[in-house]
């Protein structure tokens, strides 16, 4: 009686030590994935903060500068009424990427340093994650002033799940030219 009573204690203690396997893999897992998501969000977010955050931007140009990727309210660029993810969305947040870094580029005096080799990660260099970028600015009546950028990104390895991940966000406040026109 005391040996089979041993026995199912010591298989119980064994059965829990096994469950904890796949749950220490699972959270290594979510783990890996956490810091791609950081590591791709870094990659996207700063050349963008370095190049709105210039002291040889031209206020004139910077006020007008557009919301990134379009016209439509932030998030809603990449998920439909019901919430799931439509289009191809890495190829339009790397589409925000370029427009935005080639805009502040256009409105820099003598056009921007530090930004020449940005590019969109891709590959293994982010785990093969698939990202999201908003940036908003010209929301007047939401925020009171142009003179800041929103930006915004999530990563995700299914684009289905992009709306449930991380949201890494910043804002940067004009800091260039007053040249009043």
């Amino acid at each position: 009686m005391e040996v089979n009573l041993a026995i199912l204690i010591m298989a119980g203690g064994i059965l829990s030590i096994v469950g904890l396997y796949s749950f220490g893999y699972r959270e290594n897992r979510q783990s890996r994935e956490d810091v791609a998501s950081a590591a791709f969000a870094e990659a996207v977010m700063s050349p963008i903060v370095i190049a709105a955050s210039s002291t040889n931007l031209l206020w004139s140009k910077f006020k007008r500068l557009p919301d990134y990727p379009s016209a439509k309210q932030g998030w809603r660029n990449y998920v439909d009424d019901d919430g799931h993810v439509h289009g191809n969305a890495n190829e339009i947040a790397k589409g925000a990427f370029n427009d935005v870094l080639s805009a502040l580029n256009s409105a820099a005096e003598g056009g921007l340093d530090g930004i020449e080799n940005a590019s969109w990660p891709t590959g293994n260099e982010i785990g093969n994650l698939k990202g999201g970028l908003v940036i908003r600015h010209n929301n007047r009546e939401a925020y009171g002033s142009n003179a800041v950028i929103r930006i915004s990104f999530r990563a995700a390895k299914n684009t289905n799940e992009l709306m449930s991940a991380p949201l890494y966000y910043t804002e940067v406040r004009f800091q260039g030219i007053q040249d009043n026109k």
